[in-house]
């Protein structure tokens, strides 16, 4: 097989931060609306160790994450990128004020990707001014978090959640190698 053939199915997720603490009905229908039927939806945990979206948001914020029945190839991440950034125009208040951040990724078996519009140190440039920003890594049964990570990331309250989207993935058969 030439390299160009090889594609690797990766599962499509979502972190997803809103107000409240239950799942926004209207975020659900948008998220499956742009992306297909929601194959896992994560509890949401409270948003509560930086002011950042605050001043974008308010308070009272919220994230959790989803997995779609939908997978893709590794390569086509980018533009999931773009279509999340225009959903989140879609949902918002204003052009100024979102009501929803929804970080699009990928899982596989071995990590936890987020595709940033914004370059770093530890990002790979994956081309249409997306960098690649491995947040976690899966290793003895568990993920954890990059030394680069977010805070909720390094706190993980989502590890339960991604260990039932990584088995739900697994089990589906899309995986090669497994």
């Amino acid at each position: 097989m030439k390299a160009s053939q090889y594609s690797e199915q990766v599962q499509l997720i979502a972190f997803v931060l809103q107000k409240g603490e239950s799942w926004n009905p209207e975020v659900v229908e948008a998220l499956e609306k742009t992306w297909g039927p929601i194959r896992h939806r994560g509890k949401l945990f409270a948003f509560d160790r930086t002011g950042y979206y605050e001043p974008e948001m308010g308070k009272d914020l919220y994230r959790g994450v989803v997995s779609f029945e939908k997978t893709i190839p590794a390569e086509t991440i980018a533009q999931e990128k773009e279509r999340s950034n225009a959903l989140e125009l879609s949902l918002a208040a204003s052009q100024s004020a979102r009501n929803v951040n929804i970080d699009i990724g990928y899982m596989d078996l071995d990590k936890v990707v987020l595709p940033s519009y914004k370059r770093g140190p530890y990002k790979l440039y994956a081309g249409r001014g997306v960098w690649l920003d491995m947040l976690l890594t899966y290793s003895k049964g568990v993920f954890h978090p990059t030394q680069w990570a977010f805070e909720d990331f390094v706190r993980n309250p989502y590890q339960h959640d991604l260990q039932l989207i990584r088995e739900k993935f697994k089990k589906a058969g899309l995986v090669i190698n497994a």
